[in-house]
C-alpha cells in the first residue's frame, strides 16, 4: 500500500477543492492511502480581512516570520511515500501557516529524502512564492518533482478588483454584478483529475524525471510573460517595502500602521498604473529579446533551484 500525506492551509476552502479535484484518482485507487493534514495557526487568520489587517501581514509575509500552529495530527516518524503540499502565495511569498510549517521540527522529519509535488491555488503570481518553496525543500533534503498552479484566468487588472471584493469583502459571485467571480473556475477543476492520472502513473512507478513535462504538456502551470516580467520588479521591491514597515514595529502596533496604511495604497495603484506598460513590454519583449525571454520561462517551467 502506497501512502501519500497532503499537507495544506486554506482559508475559503478554494484549495481544497483544486487539491481534492486533483487528487480523485488516487483517492479512487485501493492501492493508495491518502492522508490530509490541515495547516491550522493558533490565532487563525480572518475571512474576510480587514482591509489594514491584510496589509499588515505583508512585511513578515516576505521576511518569512513564522506564526505558532495547533498541534499536527500526521506522525512525523511515519513514511510517507509522497508529500503533497499545497498553499496560496501571499505576496509573492509562502503564505505564512505553510511557511511556518516548514520551519517546523516534524517537517525536516517528514520532508526528508521524499519526492514532493506542490499545488498552488491563486490570483495569478505564484513564480516568486514557488522559488521560495524550492529553496525551502531543497534545506530540507526533500525533491521537488512536481508542480500544479490553479489560477483566476481573468485579466490581470480585473482580477485585483475581483481578488479584493473577494478577501476583504468576502464577495464570491460576480462583483457589483459586472465583474467576473473571482478564483479558479469550475472547467479548470474539471480539468485536474488529467493531473491526478499523470501523478498515479509516475507515482506507481516511482519514476518522476518526465513528471513536470507531463503536467506542462496539460497546461497544469502555465506561465504569462507579462506576470513573470511584474513578479520580477515586485521581488526587488517588496523586501524594501517589508523592511520600511516592519521598522516601524511589530505586526499588529499602531506604531506601523500609517506605513501600513501607505503601502495598501500603493500596491494596488502601482500595480493599475504598471499593468498594462508591463503587458506591452512583454508583448514586444519576444521579439526584441526572444532568447532570454525563453529562457526565463524554460526555467520557471521546471523544478530545479539556480
Amino acid at each position: 500500500m502506497k501512502k501519500v500525506l497532503v499537507i495544506y492551509y486554506t482559508q475559503t476552502g478554494q484549495l481544497t477543492s483544486a487539491v481534492k479535484a486533483t487528487l480523485q484518482p488516487l483517492e479512487e485507487d485501493p492501492e493508495i492511502e491518502i492522508y490530509y493534514e490541515l495547516i491550522v495557526p493558533k490565532v487563525k487568520y480572518p475571512y474576510p480581512w480587514k482591509y489594514v489587517e491584510f496589509f499588515d501581514i505583508f512585511p513578515e509575509t516576505v521576511h518569512g516570520i513564522p506564526c505558532q500552529l495547533e498541534a499536527f495530527s500526521f506522525d512525523p516518524d511515519h513514511h510517507y511515500d509522497l508529500i503533497i503540499l499545497a498553499y496560496q502565495p501571499w505576496f509573492l511569498s509562502i503564505c505564512i501557516p505553510i511557511n511556518s510549517f516548514l520551519q517546523s521540527h516534524a517537517a525536516k522529519k517528514v520532508l526528508a529524502n521524499k519526492p514532493v509535488i506542490t499545488v498552488i491555488a491563486c490570483r495569478n503570481m505564484w513564480l516568486m512564492a514557488q522559488e521560495k518553496m524550492k529553496r525551502s525543500l531543497i534545506e530540507r533534503n526533500a525533491k521537488l518533482v512536481g508542480n500544479i498552479a490553479f489560477v483566476d484566468k481573468s485579466a490581470n487588472l480585473i482580477s485585483l478588483i475581483t481578488v479584493l471584493a473577494f478577501i476583504l469583502g468576502g464577495v464570491k459571485d460576480r462583483f457589483l454584478g459586472i465583474f467576473p467571480k473571482y478564483g479558479v473556475k469550475e472547467s479548470d477543476l474539471d480539468k485536474a483529475p488529467s493531473y491526478g492520472k499523470i501523478i498515479s502513473k509516475h507515482f506507481k512507478s516511482n519514476s518522476y524525471s518526465s513528471l513536470q513535462q507531463s503536467l506542462n504538456e496539460e497546461h497544469a502551470a502555465t506561465i504569462k510573460p507579462n506576470l513573470m516580467i511584474m513578479e520580477g520588479r515586485g521581488k526587488i521591491l517588496f523586501p524594501i517595502y517589508a523592511n520600511y514597515i516592519s521598522k516601524k514595529g511589530i505586526a499588529g502596533s499602531k506604531e506601523r500602521r500609517t506605513r501600513v496604511i501607505i503601502f495598501g495604497i500603493f500596491l494596488p495603484t502601482a500595480i493599475l498604473i504598471l499593468s498594462p506598460i508591463i503587458t506591452l513590454f512583454s508583448r514586444l519583449a519576444p521579439l526584441i529579446l526572444s532568447k532570454k525571454m525563453k529562457k526565463e520561462m524554460d526555467y520557471f517551467s521546471q523544478n530545479t533551484l539556480r
